[in-house]
């Protein structure tokens, strides 16, 4: 691999200050990398950094990520997820992204979903677009580093999922994910996590569904005190129904499939 991108960019021409960057940045393994970090790791100028990251740019041998944010471009598709915790600080991978990470969904998903405390808007990098959502710092937990980037555990991506079904395919792909990460996943930390997340919504909505699932769930009942006092709907973003579940609070309002309740 590294002989074809050799040839690669020899075939394109580049530079000795242009060889000389690449290899150095190589040499750190650096997913991300700016201005500065040039200066400081080459020993140039700003100017002599500046126009040599420009003059990679355009022949396409790095990516601009962001403002004074670069990545070698051959290597975005493995780094990316090194590139977008890098890029957003502090962060970590979840919703849909880490599902799918995780293998708890079939789906093929493009999209880079983050969480932050931080408003940032969402921007691509070269094919992939990366979307990041705000969190209050009291829900910023649950997250664990694997490879050079920081994701949610299972435990906590699902309970992201269940606030923002929208952001993991909808509840019937929730429903999906839930089922197939249920042998394996830490059922007391599940609690743990749904609970200091503090929005009873999604408590009643994952009571609702563990039971109709059939789940096994030693824990059921100690979510029964954390439930919303009044009806929310399991599908936040489909209109309400004459269904209730009673015992959840919840307003039926979606099928979720009869794969998913059998």
């Amino acid at each position: 691999m590294e002989k074809a991108k050799q040839r690669h960019t020899k075939y394109i021409g580049i530079s000795a200050n242009e060889s000389f960057l690449l290899s150095t940045i190589r040499a750190r393994d650096l997913p991300v990398f700016g201005v500065m970090e040039i200066i400081s790791l080459c020993g140039w100028g700003r100017s002599r950094t500046y126009n040599t990251l420009v003059s990679l740019e355009r022949k396409g041998i790095l990516t601009r990520i962001k403002r004074n944010n670069y990545a070698v471009t051959d290597e975005l598709a493995k780094n990316i997820f090194r590139i977008a915790a890098e890029a957003v600080k502090p962060s970590y991978i979840s919703f849909w992204t880490a599902l799918s990470h995780y293998g708890f969904t079939e789906q093929q998903v493009m999209i880079i979903q983050l969480v932050s405390t931080r408003q940032v808007a969402g921007f691509s990098a070269g094919p992939f677009k990366l979307e990041i959502v705000k969190f209050k710092p009291s829900r910023f937990y649950g997250y664990k580093k694997m490879d050079g980037f920081v994701i949610a555990e299972p435990e906590k991506a699902l309970v992201d999922s269940l606030a923002r079904p929208d952001l993991c395919g909808g509840i019937g792909e929730f429903a999906k994910c839930l089922r197939n990460a249920w042998p394996g996943l830490d059922k007391k930390k599940f609690t743990e996590y749904l609970i200091r997340f503090k929005n009873k919504s999604i408590v009643s909505r994952a009571g609702h569904l563990i039971e109709r699932m059939g789940l096994d769930y030693e824990q059921i009942d100690a979510l029964l005190n954390f439930k919303s006092p009044g009806f929310v709907r399991l599908d936040p973003g489909a209109k309400k129904t004459g269904v209730y579940d009673r015992k959840w609070n919840v307003i039926v309002n979606s099928d979720i499939g009869r794969e998913e309740i059998t």
